[in-house]
């Protein structure tokens, strides 16, 4: 073998061993950066779990509600953001009057709010008692028909005791005996007793 027939061997031989140190080690580095570098996957859950963190915190956060109206123990109580109606309602514990078919317990209850559970309507309602005109005593005043002008007219009701008055009368459809006023704020019994005499229901 002559010595250019050698050499052009050689060269290929030096030729092939730079093609191979070159490409070889090429496909481990593409393996590591495959590793390091996060799959979607992963950064679809981390998209997801971000969501549910902020929903836990959310719960956390305390609020005040007002619950009133027909229930046994109305006050102010203090629930999770994102509670409802429902929950509110349960901790009062509603009476036999509640009509809770009127109110949205789906609702979500937010800081400072009202939650008035109404009074049923109709006949689970007690209706006043009827009396006949003939029956009440003169310069007496019917409870369940009076103005707040012909109330302040009553020794010891101003204007706050006549307001207070009308606005239990709206809520619960009216009076159904005279000892029912004892159930508005500010008519203890020694004041029902003194009004007795000026008041009547019929």
């Amino acid at each position: 073998m002559t010595v250019p027939r050698l050499q052009q061997i050689a060269g290929l031989v030096v030729v092939l061993l730079l093609i191979i140190l070159l490409f070889v080690p090429l496909p481990s580095c593409s393996k590591e950066a495959m590793v390091d570098q996060p799959s979607l996957t992963d950064k679809q859950q981390e998209a997801k779990a971000e969501p549910a963190e902020k929903d836990t915190s959310m719960r956390d956060k305390l609020i005040m509600v007002d619950v009133k109206g027909a229930v046994e123990a109305p006050g102010p109580y203090q629930f999770h953001l994102g509670d409802r109606v429902k929950d509110a309602i349960e901790k009062a514990k509603t009476t036999e009057k509640a009509d809770i078919r009127q109110m949205n317990l789906a609702a979500r209850l937010i800081d400072g709010q009202e939650v008035i559970v109404p009074v049923k309507k109709g006949k689970d309602q007690p209706k006043p008692t009827k009396r006949s005109k003939a029956e009440v005593p003169k310069g007496v005043i019917d409870l369940n028909a009076a103005t707040a002008e012909q109330l302040m007219e009553v020794p010891g009701i101003g204007p706050a005791k006549a307001e207070a008055i009308l606005a239990y009368r709206e809520e619960k459809g009216g009076f159904a005996t005279y000892e029912s006023l004892g159930e508005v704020k500010g008519f203890g019994e020694k004041t029902l007793e003194s009004l007795k005499s000026y008041l009547i229901v019929y």
